[in-house]
């Protein structure tokens, strides 16, 4: 059926799942999750995951980008619970659940609701077992199977409604079994396999109505068996496979439809077999995987439409100008209108490609949890930035004191390194400063201009130039304690290149958001607490607040642009520190520092947006390294009517940059 096609198909990505575990998350610290299907909007996920506060039992989940994974718990304190469908709307969740409070904790299809929680929808009479595999867009028919523990072969299928409960959908002509794989979006078409009494049991792909019953849909050319996989949303059109017996009895994608009955889709290339997975709301596409006589009968995944036949994706993307250097796998799902199709490669990655005004391609989960990463590392930077125009250029607010009445004038620039962990980039600013001393306090007001380019991964980039005003107060509060108080405000635009592999070739997405940063400080210095050996220590102790907002912006270019949510980079930090001045020849001094500093926040901002026509992203915040030691070293002197400073500073991994130089010159009159 094409809902649960799309599920999947959905799930696979906006999960961006790979070996089971997804960016969903995980329950209450379990191992994996695994994300089956998906609604309408893109808004609701449901899937199952291991739940840390079970022992690692397996729990039906229901995601949404507000609440987060949220376990749907158990039919009476059962074991695990699997969520296989969910309504269009994202409300109505279905799926099989092991019953505690019946004999043998036995696993019954249930139907959840926020209202009413999980129920058991039981069993069909005699039988021990049933699974829910899918639900009506509207969430009011299930269908799944019932089957008797002792007897697993003799599953039936059935449809279960509120009014009518689970009812058995029969057999075909006295058969023993059947399952139902999917229903139509108004719940009044139910197809699966059932095996057919009138042929010997072999198994046959049905289409059910309430008007009609159970109805066998053939095989191939007189072929064994036929199984029915999924069915457009007017339940007028099924998908699936056959042996065909015009071809050996080998297996065939079919489609299928009331006027033309049963018809092969063909082979890739004269290649041996092919499988239906899925198909479009009005049936006019179909996708799933065959053998590719081209490729030495290697699995491909193909796309087929009644114009262009069954082409391999690799092959779709080609006739669209979008060359491939990836080898897909299977196909397990298409998109509504038929232009995304979504399945794995060939090395097991789960891809999505698409052809579309949007754009077009092929990309891995992979590539898009990275690149969305990278991005975000561009936001970091402005804060590295940010925290070298509070500590580096005004790292020592008591050098720009001048004496009561009088008024000074400066000229400072840092220029540095910004390559701790996965940076690499380099920054700058430069600014001119007055500044008076009132008597006791000085006042003093900078404006400067800053600069910073990072390179990010995939052959990503990301460049900011802004602008800036910082106001500074210096107050003494007893002999030889000073308090600064500063705020500062900062505006730019910065040129982000997000790089990604589109159909394992480099590509590129570009945008050009506003950057704006401000922050706060407040600092107490002892002015030469300690004499040693000549030389003067002053302690001191910093409180910092930061932020930068990264404006939201859509990209261009590329087959995979993607929309960013406006997001802020904070950083609370506290430092302790000492500044050490010691007298060399003539008026030179030496001047060093050394300092701590403590970031409060735990991570970064999230990275939330949507890949352009396709689904929404939410990425968590990477861990930030709180911790780091900065230190330095300069000379200070007389120049030209007034006093110069070169300092040497670095730091361990941390916020900071590595590695930068600060100079300055100023006069005071």
């Amino acid at each position: 059926m094409p809902l649960a096609a799309a599920a999947f198909a959905a799930a696979a990505f906006p999960a961006l799942a790979q070996n089971g575990l997804t960016d969903l998350g995980v329950l209450n610290g379990g191992m994996a999750s695994y994300a089956f299907g998906v609604s309408a909007d893109g808004t609701v996920v449901v899937g199952q995951a291991s739940d840390g506060a079970a022992g690692n039992a397996t729990r039906a989940f229901r995601w949404t980008r507000a609440g987060g994974l949220t376990s749907l718990g158990t039919l009476n304190g059962g074991a695990d619970s699997h969520a296989k469908g969910v309504s269009a709307d994202g409300a109505v969740v279905v799926g099989f659940a092991r019953d505690g409070g019946v004999e043998g904790n036995n696993e019954r299809a249930f139907r959840w609701t926020q209202a009413g929680g999980m129920v058991n929808l039981g069993v069909l009479p005699g039988d021990s077992y049933s699974h829910a595999k899918g639900v009506s867009a509207d969430g009011n028919v299930v269908v799944g199977h019932s089957f008797d523990s002792e007897v697993e072969s003799m599953w039936k299928a059935f449809r279960w409604t509120q009014v009518g409960g689970m009812v058995s959908l029969g057999v075909l002509n006295g058969g023993s079994i059947s399952s139902a794989a999917g229903v139509s979006a108004d719940g009044a078409v139910v197809v699966g396999y059932a095996d057919d009494g009138a042929a010997d049991n072999a198994d046959r792909a049905f289409r059910w109505t309430q008007a009609g019953g159970m109805v066998s849909l053939g095989t191939l050319n007189g072929g064994m068996t036929s199984y029915a996989n999924a069915i457009s949303i007017d339940g007028t059109v099924v998908v699936g496979y056959a042996t065909d017996g015009a071809a050996g009895n080998a297996d065939r994608a079919f489609r299928w439809t009331q006027a033309g009955g049963m018809v092969s889709l063909g082979t890739l290339n004269g290649g041996m077999t092919s499988y239906a997975n899925a198909i479009s709301i009005d049936g006019t596409v179909v996708v799933g995987y065959a053998t590719d006589g081209a490729a030495g009968n290697a699995q491909r995944a193909f796309r087929w439409t009644r114009a262009g036949g069954m082409q391999t994706v690799e092959a779709w993307l080609a006739a669209a100008g979008v060359p491939t250097a990836l080898s897909t796998s299977t196909a397990y799902g298409v998109s509504a209108d038929g232009s995304v199709v979504v399945g794995t490669l060939a090395n097991s990655q789960a891809f999505i490609a698409r052809v579309s005004a949007a754009g077009s391609g092929l990309i891995t989960h992979s590539d898009v949890i990275e690149s969305c990463m990278t991005a975000a590392r561009g936001r970091a930077m402005n804060l590295a930035l940010t925290g070298t125009l509070i500590h580096g250029a005004h790292g020592r607010p008591l050098a720009r004191r001048v004496a009561p009445g009088q008024k000074t004038w400066w000229l400072a620039g840092d220029w540095g390194a910004d390559e701790h962990g996965v940076r690499a980039g380099r920054l700058g600013l430069a600014e001119v400063g007055v500044g008076r001393n009132f008597g006791p306090l000085q006042v003093n007001l900078s404006l400067g201009q800053t600069w910073a380019r990072q390179n990010l991964g995939l052959d990503g980039r990301a460049k900011t130039e802004g602008t800036y005003v910082l106001a500074e107060a210096l107050a003494p509060l007893a002999e030889n304690l000073w308090a600064t108080f500063g705020t500062h405000y900062q505006r730019g635009e910065a040129d982000l290149r997000r790089g990604y592999l589109n159909a394992g070739l480099q590509d590129f997405s570009i945008g050009s958001p506003n950057v704006e940063a401000r922050g706060v400080r407040v600092r107490l210095d002892w002015e030469a607490a300690r004499r040693l050996a000549g030389t003067d220590f002053s302690p001191y102790l910093d409180l910092s607040y930061g932020e930068t907002r990264l404006a939201a912006y859509t990209e261009t270019g590329g087959g995979f642009p993607a929309r960013f949510d406006a997001s802020t980079e904070k950083a609370t930090e506290l430092r302790l520190g000492v500044n050490a001045v010691r007298p060399l020849a003539g008026d030179m001094r030496l001047v060093a520092t050394l300092e701590a500093a403590h970031r409060f926040e735990k991570r970064g901002a999230r990275s939330t947006g949507q890949l352009v026509g396709l689904f929404g992203f939410d990425l968590p915040g990477e861990a930030v390294k709180r911790d780091w030691l900065r230190a330095g070293i300069g000379v200070e002197g007389k120049l030209a009517e007034g006093t110069a400073a070169i300092s040497l500073n670095a730091t361990t991994e941390g916020a900071m940059p590595n590695v930068w130089i600060a100079a300055s010159w100023q006069r005071a009159f």
